[in-house]
């Protein structure tokens, strides 16, 4: 079954380990190293806010909700383009 999990960061978490290590969190969910990032998030680059971006398993954006609707948890993607 698929699933449509938004991501409303576009850049990582910068985490410092006790031991002093720094740990780069995806938060874009495009990264094909999940969970740490691999710098896919450049790819969110000219996202528009209120609007749900649609990419395929390879990482190319594919199309774009420009209706977004939350409500209880729901999300409602009306009129789906291109881009």
């Amino acid at each position: 079954m698929a699933r449509i999990i938004i991501h409303t960061r576009g850049s990582p978490l910068v985490h410092r380990t006790p031991k002093g290590d720094v740990v780069v969190i995806c938060m874009c969910g495009l990264s094909g190293n999940y969970p740490f990032c691999d710098g896919s998030h450049l790819k969110t680059d000219g996202e528009k806010g209120g609007a749900v971006y649609i990419y395929d398993s390879s990482g190319r954006r594919r199309g774009r909700a420009v209706k977004v609707e939350m409500e209880e948890g729901v999300v409602d993607l009306e009129d789906l383009v291109a881009v």
